[in-house]
Formats: C-alpha cells, structure tokens, sequence
C-alpha cells in the first residue's frame, strides 16, 4: 500500500483553489452577460436574439460546477475539522 500523508493546510489548500475556481466562473459569467448586454446598446436584431441564447446555454453551463465546487469545500471543510482534532492528540 502507497505511503499517503495529508494535513490539514493540504486540505485548507484545496479548498481555497475550489473557492477561487468559483470566483474565476462567476468572473467569467459577469464578463459573458456584460459585454452581450453592451453589445445590445447598438445592435438588437434577430443575430443578436441568437447571440443571447448562445450566452445564455453557455453561462448556464459554467454555473453547473459552482455547486460541485461548493459541496467539496463543505466536505474538506469537514475533512479539515478532523485532521486538526487528530493532529491535536498526542498519542
């Protein structure tokens, strides 16, 4: 069997790189709605209907991981709580 180790600031590590994975979509998706909503100030047509509906499928497809990235952070959240106890007792 391998030789595993892991520490809470592993964990506390993983959880920040989800935490900024989220940021980075919603980062992304304000970016998608802003610049298509600028676009609307001098272009509204049929094209730009589409363009809306192709914006809307893709923000909606990057919303999809938030919610997985979120539950990990709950669980190595968890996960931390307990390596800290461990690490805390002196056997």
């Amino acid at each position: 069997m391998a030789n595993i180790s892991v520490n809470s600031s592993l964990v506390r590590n993983g959880y920040e790189v989800c935490n900024e994975g989220i940021q980075d979509l919603n980062r992304l998706i304000d970016a998608l709605n802003r610049d298509y909503d600028n676009a609307g100030a001098k272009w509204k047509d049929n094209k730009y209907a589409q363009l809306g509906r192709i914006i809307y499928e893709c923000t909606s497809a990057l919303k999809r991981p938030i919610g997985d990235l979120s539950n990990n952070i709950i669980k190595l959240k968890e996960l931390e709580v307990a390596l800290l106890e461990y690490e805390g007792t002196n056997l």
